[in-house]
């Protein structure tokens, strides 16, 4: 049976996500900006653009591949500005359909000019009877927002359910729907708000300041199978106002298996 994805109370209906596939296959998304995904200083945060990201990068690399599916391998981020207005627009252009791989990049922008650049890999995995459905139909919109998403809007790290660790570089949550991929791991964005989520916590711990996460290079290494998990952050450069951190995601309930890597950086908020 075919099964339709994202869920409800989902990662990417909370970000009311809507995607246009055009005539010719390619795939654009817009994201409200709203207060609950602003830093401190007024900037979306990497992670929730990088959510965005991997949600119209991996839907253009289905539209791609189809009936063939994909699975993220690395993503990688850098967010250029404060985003101004209302809403951003992701658009998605491929770099290489291979028989193996998907790579994409994608401008994210607003009224003004860009604000961000990612580019991801994806898996190409053969197609199953099980593979759930995203909206490939050409000329079509997809809104994964829902009303109940409009109103009940806490901060990311707490839709999330982060329990981050006031004096130690540790966050621990457990595994729920809100984060799930279409595989019942972790959603590629989803981990990208995790390291988001360290980069800048081990900031504050290491300066005293409050920071921002600006770029982050996020490694998938292995599935989500038990779970709660675990986001561990090591300091491997700090200067004046920027620090940079090593970042591992283990599954606690399963010997704790290293399940993503990353590289970030963070800057104090002026």
């Amino acid at each position: 049976m075919t099964r339709s994805y994202p869920p409800k109370n989902h990662i990417l209906r909370h970000l009311r996500l809507r995607h246009l596939v055009d005539d010719h296959g390619n795939v654009s998304a817009t994201m409200p900006i709203s207060p609950d995904l602003l830093d401190a200083g007024g900037w979306l945060r990497l992670g929730a653009i990088a959510t965005l990201v991997d949600s119209v990068a991996g839907h253009h690399g289905v539209m791609q591949v189809e009936p063939d599916w994909v699975a993220t391998l690395e993503l990688g981020t850098v967010v250029r500005r404060r985003a101004e207005g209302t809403e951003v627009v992701a658009k998605c252009q491929p770099l290489r359909i291979g028989r193996n791989n998907v790579v994409t990049e994608t401008h994210i922008s607003d009224s003004f000019g860009e604000v961000a650049r990612s580019t991801c890999t994806y898996a190409r995995l053969p197609g199953r009877s099980d593979n759930p459905t995203v909206g490939t139909a050409k000329g079509r919109t997809v809104d994964y927002g829902g009303e109940e998403e409009s109103t009940n809007r806490p901060m990311l790290n707490d839709y999330l359910r982060l329990e981050i660790d006031p004096d130690q570089a540790l966050i621990e949550l457990p595994h729920h729907q809100r984060i799930h991929n279409s595989f019942g791991s972790i959603q590629g964005g989803a981990v990208a708000i995790l390291v988001d989520a360290m980069a800048t916590h081990l900031g504050f711990i290491t300066t005293g300041m409050p920071m921002r996460c600006v770029t982050a290079e996020v490694h998938y290494l292995s599935q989500a199978k038990s779970g709660p998990f675990r986001v561990e952050g090591e300091l491997l450069r700090a200067d004046n106002d920027a620090v940079t951190s090593r970042i591992r995601i283990v599954d606690v309930g399963n010997n704790d298996r290293l399940l993503d890597i990353a590289t970030a950086t963070a800057k104090a908020i002026d």
